[in-house]
């Protein structure tokens, strides 16, 4: 069945893997907050499209040789998205490969992307994630 929720996670997720910024950016809401995995581990999160634009470049394409995300389904879990895929990448410099199953929790507002968060995540109301 298609959800044009979904559709926002999967093409910016899409964008995300082709390396094509500015077609990521557009999916995602002003107010998006990313909380990337990473991250998240660090109590640290993003804040807006100029912080996971500094986000994506500074920490994904400086330390990736290429990481994509690759979606796989979703459920609806009363107003977001679960969102199961995988983690494909390759560290730069190490070559160390990763392929790992993924899951989201994702908030769509406006018919864009919000918020994202890996999980295990302690939801937050009104945060929204790539």
């Amino acid at each position: 069945m298609a959800d044009s929720d979904f559709e926002v996670v999967r093409r910016a997720w899409d964008a995300f893997s082709r390396v094509d910024l500015d077609g990521m950016l557009c999916e995602l809401h002003s107010d998006v907050v990313a909380h990337p995995f990473g991250s998240a581990l660090e109590g640290r999160e993003y804040r807006g499209i100029d912080q996971v634009r500094r986000w994506w470049r500074e920490e994904i394409l400086a330390s990736w040789e290429f990481f994509r995300t690759l979606v796989c389904g979703f459920e609806r879990v009363d107003s977001r998205l679960l969102v199961t895929g995988r983690w494909s990448a390759r560290g730069m410099g190490s070559g160390v490969e990763l392929d790992i199953p993924a899951t989201w929790i994702i908030d769509v507002r406006d018919a864009r992307s919000p918020s994202g968060a890996p999980t295990p995540s302690r939801p937050r109301p009104g945060a929204t994630s790539v």
